[in-house]
C-alpha cells in the first residue's frame, strides 16, 4: 500500500502540474484507467442482471395472452398491411414462450425493480459516502447473481416469488450505483472526468449489446434449456467479475497496491474527496434550493424514465408495432447500444480535449453536451411518434439508433455535472437524484399499461411524444442552471483555516 509518507517529496507538492506532466491515461500502467474498466464491466454485469427480463420476456411469455393471434394471421388487416407479418403466426416469429403472464403481470414485474430501488436508494447513498463502496458493490453483485440463478425456477414456480426476486434485485441495484459514483469521485480528476465517466458508464451499453446478442440464440436453442440460460450466463459472469473486483480495486488511490507515486500524487492534488476526511451529513435544504442540483435532478429523472421505457419495452415495441421476428428484434435492440457506446467515447474524449485546450470551460462543456442530448432526443422521439409502424421499419430503427447517439452526450453533461457539483457527497447526489427518478420510473409501467391497450402505433406515439416533452423541459432548465463547479454547500468546512485531508 502506498501512503503519503512514501511519496517522493518532489511529487508531493506539485500544484502546478499540468496535463503534460500527468501520467498517461491510456497506458498499461494507468491504475485510474484500470479502475474505470473494472467499474465498466461491473456495470455491464449489473445491467445484464437488471435488464434481462426486458429482452427475454418476449420468448418467456405465451404471446397470445399479450395480443390476439388473429393480429398475426394473413386474414387480419395488420397482416394485409404489413408484409413482414403476412402468412405467419406469432409462433413462427420465435415468440412461443409458455408462461401465462399478461401485460398487467409483466408491468408488476418491471415495477418491482423500481420499487426496490426506490426503497433502498437513500440509505444506499448514505452508506456509499460513509463506508466502503468497494465492498458494497461486490456484496450486492454477488447477491444479485445468486438471485438471478434462482430466477428461472421462481418464474415457473410462482409469479409472486418472481416479483419478489425482482424487488430484491432493485434493492441491490440501488446500492451499486451510488457506490460506483462515490469511487469515481475519488479517482477521476476534472480534466479526465468526462472520458473516464464515459468509459465506466459504457457498461450500460455493453450490457445492452450483450443481452441483445445472446438472448435470441439462447432462446431459440430449446434443446439446451432455452431462455433460462440467459439468466445463468449473466449470474456466472457477475460472480467471476466480483472475484476480479475484490482482487484489483480500492476505495482510494492511496489504498491501491499497484499505483505509482506519480499517479497517486497527480490524483490527490486534484480530487476534493480524500481518504480520512470527516464525513458530513448530506445538506438536504441547501441541495434542494440549489439550481445546479435541481438541474442534475431533472436531467436524471428524464434520462432514467426514458431508459426505463426503452430498456423494458423496446423489444415489445419491435415485436408488436414493427412486426419483426425474434432474431431481428435482438439485432434492432442491440444497434442503439452499439451506437451509444461508440459515440459516448468519442464525445467524452472531445469534451475533455476542449476543456484541456481551454476552448470550453467545465461549465460551458457540461451545458453544451447535456442540452445537445436533451434536444436531440426530443427530436428523435417526436419523429418516431410520427413514423413508427411496420411500413417504416428502417426509419424507426434509424431514429432509435440516432437517439442513442444523442444520449451519449449525457456523459460529459449530466454525469460530469453530478460528479462535480458536490464531490464529497457524490454518492448521496447519485442516490437522491435516482430516488426521485425512480418515483417517475416506477409509475412508467402503470402509464404504459394505461396507454398501450392494443399496442398500436397510435398508442406508442403518445408514449414517444411524452418522452420528447420531458427532454425539452430538461434541456431548457439545464441550459440555464446546469453547472460543473463544486457548490458552496458541498465544500468541506474549514477549521482554523485548514481543510482536513489524509
Amino acid at each position: 500500500m502506498v501512503t503519503a509518507d512514501h511519496i517522493d517529496p518532489s511529487l508531493r507538492k506539485s500544484p502546478k502540474m499540468t496535463a503534460v506532466d500527468a501520467p498517461p491515461l491510456f497506458s498499461p500502467k494507468s491504475v485510474r484507467l484500470r479502475m474505470a474498466l473494472l467499474m465498466m464491466f461491473g456495470l455491464t454485469c449489473t445491467v445484464a442482471i437488471r435488464s434481462n427480463l426486458g429482452v427475454t420476456v418476449v420468448c418467456m411469455v405465451n404471446s397470445t395472452l399479450v395480443q390476439s393471434p388473429e393480429r398475426w394471421t394473413p386474414n387480419s388487416s395488420d397482416a394485409e398491411q404489413c408484409p413482414a407479418a403476412s402468412g405467419k403466426r406469432i409462433e413462427e416469429f420465435g415468440y412461443d414462450g409458455s408462461l401465462p403472464w399478461d401485460l398487467h403481470t409483466q408491468g408488476l414485474m418491471f415495477t418491482a425493480i423500481s420499487i426496490g430501488s426506490f426503497v433502498a436508494l437513500l440509505p444506499a447513498g448514505y452508506c456509499a459516502d460513509r463506508y466502503s463502496p468497494r465492498m458494497i458493490i461486490s456484496s450486492c453483485i454477488i447477491i444479485s447473481a445468486l438471485i438471478t440463478y434462482a430466477s428461472p425456477w421462481l418464474a415457473e414456480l410462482s409469479i409472486y416469488g418472481f416479483i419478489a426476486s425482482r424487488f430484491l434485485l432493485g434493492c441491490a441495484y440501488a446500492f451499486i450505483m451510488p457506490s460506483l459514483t462515490a469511487i469515481a469521485s475519488r479517482w477521476f480528476v476534472p480534466d479526465e472526468r468526462s472520458t473516464l465517466s464515459a468509459i465506466h458508464t459504457s457498461g450500460v451499453q455493453i450490457g445492452g449489446v450483450f443481452l441483445g446478442l445472446v438472448t435470441p440464440p439462447l432462446c431459440s436453442f430449446k434443446d439446451i434449456g432455452g431462455w433460462p440460460n440467459v439468466y445463468y450466463l449473466c449470474a456466472t459472469l457477475a460472480l467471476l467479475w466480483s472475484l476480479l473486483w475484490l482482487c484489483s480495486s480500492s476505495n482510494f488511490p492511496e489504498q491501491n497496491r499497484s499505483i505509482s507515486d506519480h499517479e497517486q500524487c497527480y490524483i490527490s492534488e486534484r480530487i476534493v474527496a480524500k481518504r480520512g476526511q470527516k464525513k458530513r451529513m448530506f445538506p438536504w435544504r441547501a441541495a434542494f434550493s440549489s439550481p445546479p442540483f435541481l438541474a442534475v435532478l431533472f436531467a436524471r429523472v428524464s434520462l432514467i424514465t426514458q431508459q426505463y421505457i426503452m430498456t423494458f419495452y423496446a423489444a415489445s415495441f419491435i415485436r408488436d408495432v414493427l412486426k419483426s421476428d425474434l432474431r431481428s428484434n435482438g439485432f434492432f435492440t442491440t444497434l442503439p447500444y452499439v451506437a451509444n457506446f461508440i459515440a459516448k467515447l468519442a464525445v467524452s474524449g472531445l469534451a475533455d480535449l476542449l476543456k484541456q485546450k481551454r476552448v470550453l470551460s467545465h461549465n460551458s462543456s457540461t451545458k453544451l453536451f447535456q442540452t445537445t442530448a436533451n434536444f436531440g432526443n426530443a427530436f428523435c422521439f417526436a419523429a418516431l411518434a410520427l413514423v413508427a409502424d411496420c411500413h417504416h421499419v428502417f426509419l424507426a430503427v434509424v431514429l432509435m439508433t440516432t437517439q442513442a447517439v444523442f444520449t451519449s452526450c449525457v456523459s460529459p453533461g449530466l454525469h460530469t455535472s453530478a460528479l462535480s457539483i458536490a464531490p464529497l457527497h457524490a454518492g448521496s447526489v447519485q442516490s437522491v437524484t435516482m430516488f426521485v427518478a425512480n418515483i417517475f420510473s416506477s409509475a412508467a409501467p402503470t402509464f404504459i399499461s394505461a396507454i398501450l391497450v392494443h399496442n398500436t402505433p397510435d398508442e406508442w406515439s403518445i408514449v414517444f411524444f411524452t418522452i420528447a416533452a420531458m427532454n425539452v423541459f430538461t434541456g431548457v432548465f439545464f441550459a440555464v442552471f446546469g453547472s460543473a463547479n463544486a457548490q458552496e454547500w458541498s465544500k468541506p468546512r474549514r477549521t482554523g483555516g485548514v481543510t482536513p485531508n489524509s
